[in-house]
């Protein structure tokens, strides 16, 4: 079953995985972000460790940014998984324009 793609409020950030053959997908919900990291939900597991190219968008402003996954937690049935994302050193300067 496909998920579906959610309406994002005007000015939510968004975040996608990039390098997919289909272009950017946004396969979590944004639970919250600053410009260390996010935490994401959605129902896929990660592994702890993996290495990500995520775009954050917010309006018509967009930036691709490196990340790992720092932490999973499962969800308890009545709710959806959530992922931590550290975003890699040095993106902060990039990422305040969409996050501040």
């Amino acid at each position: 079953m496909a998920r579906p793609e959610p309406t994002p409020a005007a000015d939510a950030i968004t975040i996608a995985v990039v390098g997919s053959e289909h272009g950017p997908y946004a396969m979590f919900d944004v639970v919250a972000v600053t410009t260390s990291g996010a935490t994401l939900r959605g129902p896929l597991l990660l592994e702890l460790g993996e290495r990500l190219t995520l775009r954050l968008s917010r309006g018509e402003r967009s930036v691709d940014v490196s990340a790992r996954v720092g932490g999973v937690k499962r969800g308890d049935g009545h709710a959806e998984p959530t992922t931590d994302i550290v975003f890699d050193d040095g993106n902060a300067s990039q990422l305040s324009s969409i996050v501040g």
